[in-house]
């Protein structure tokens, strides 16, 4: 069942794939920084974390975590922001062939000032803001291999949802608007 699934997803997503003018290996290409994860203040009165989805221009989208506080004043302030994707210009054009490429574990500046598109937010403790906080730079660590249709921005926010105790969709190869889209249906009574 698994691999018809695979093999279904993955005549999918080639049926998706951009033309090579989509963005990726030109000049639409955002270098890849570090994710940014900032201390949570004490006089945190609460914790979430949030699940993203953004459109590109001529791409297929992006997914990625925000994690953040709500402080002494009610408001929400983030201070987590990280996903997966190429690491390089090459590797971003490769990638949209189904190559596996170099993945790193960051932000670009997309993720951090453009409007995402899908949601889904939801509180959790100040252990569990701790325990993702630590799996995002445990994956940095380790998560060196980005493929398309295997280990994506969306298997990065499953792996996430997953540490917070959440359901997560079974296939992760597809637009990441739709698949966020999906965990939140999953996860909202």
């Amino acid at each position: 069942m698994a691999r018809v699934l695979l093999r279904v997803g993955f005549m999918l997503s080639l049926a998706l794939l951009p033309s090579s003018d989509a963005g990726a290996g030109t000049t639409n290409f955002e270098p890849r920084l570090p994710p940014r994860i900032a201390w949570a203040s004490n006089d945190a009165r609460g914790f979430y974390a949030e699940f993203r989805a953004r459109s590109e221009t001529g791409g297929l989208g992006h997914s990625y975590v925000t994690l953040g506080v709500v402080d002494a004043s009610g408001q929400l302030r983030q201070t987590v922001v990280a996903g997966f994707m190429p690491r390089g210009m090459r590797d971003d054009f490769m990638s949209q062939f189904g190559v596996p490429v170099t993945g790193a574990v960051g932000v670009v500046r997309a993720d951090l000032v453009q409007r995402p598109v899908a949601r889904f937010r939801i509180a959790i403790s100040k252990a569990e803001y701790y325990r993702l906080v630590n799996r995002i730079r445990q994956m940095r660590a380790t998560w060196t291999t980005y493929e398309l249709l295997l280990v994506n921005c969306n298997t990065f926010v499953s792996e996430i949802a997953g540490t917070a105790g959440l359901r997560t969709p079974l296939l992760a190869a597809q637009f990441p608007i739709a698949y966020l889209s999906e965990l939140r249906r999953l996860n909202t009574p």
